[in-house]
């Protein structure tokens, strides 16, 4: 074998004994119930402050720590992705209720024109039992009025009354003067 290809094997063993480890680690930190996410705040501020540097230097550095920065990293950047994706999704439902809610204040105020409308024509109780005091009164008074006409026979004969009228109109309609 040459020697870059003994490197290349050599350091393949290196980081597969490096995820080993870190995945050991990772396991034992989740059994003691330690996260890395959760540390204090002035560790958490430095490991972003490196993870930050990292990112725009490229720095790399050679060992088995770097793993779990680099996930760390990757956590940083997903959640970052995940809270503009929210803030967009947010942003376009903020809009669309808005726009809902122009509409209900438009359906409001027609409704409540509507109701100002109704009410200007519809009558109180007490204008309507008054109006209805008068026309009972009215009522009475024409049933009096009917009763004083004297009957009228049910014999009439149309016919004759018909020619009768036809009569007379031919009597009018050739004046006082011409019969």
């Amino acid at each position: 074998m040459d020697k870059d290809t003994t490197r290349r094997v050599n350091v393949n063993k290196t980081l597969e004994e490096v995820r080993v480890l870190n995945a050991q680690n990772d396991k034992l930190l989740k059994d003691f119930g330690i996260d890395v996410l959760t540390f204090a705040d002035p560790v958490q501020e430095q490991l972003d402050q490196f993870a930050q540097i990292r990112l725009h230097t490229g720095l790399c550095l050679e060992r088995p720590e770097m793993s779990l920065l680099e996930e760390f990293l990757y956590q940083r950047e997903a959640k970052q992705l995940e809270a503009k994706t929210q803030a967009i999704t947010l942003s376009s439902d903020v809009v669309s209720l808005r726009l809902r809610c122009d509409d209900e204040t438009k359906e409001v105020a027609r409704l409540e024109s509507f109701l100002e409308e109704v009410q200007g024509l519809a009558t109180t109780t007490d204008e309507f039992e008054k109006e209805r005091a008068t026309l009972e009164k009215n009522h009475k008074v024409l049933k009096r009025k009917l009763q004083s006409i004297p009957n009228i026979p049910d014999d009439i004969n149309l016919d004759e009354l018909i020619a009768n009228i036809q009569l007379l109109e031919e009597e009018n309609s050739r004046g006082p003067g011409n019969k």
